[in-house]
């Protein structure tokens, strides 16, 4: 079982951007999606498939940056 340091030391976030001001930073991709519903972003099931970061759609940015 790992430890809480172990667990931190793994830990990642995903920031999102709109141009150069942050809009909120947040623990899964869901609830990135869920924050930009009704706005022009992808989907869920489109963004969870995508193995590089930064990803960029029109004037948003999501970055996975890790835990510090």
């Amino acid at each position: 079982m790992p430890t809480y340091k172990e667990r931190q030391e793994n830990l990642e976030y995903f920031v999102l951007l709109d141009g150069d001001n942050v809009l909120g930073t947040f623990g899964n991709l869901k609830k990135v999606c869920d924050f930009l519903d009704g706005k022009d972003f992808y989907s869920y099931n489109t963004i969870v498939r995508k193995k590089t970061y930064p990803v960029i759609y029109k004037n948003y940015k999501v970055f996975k940056v890790k835990h510090y």
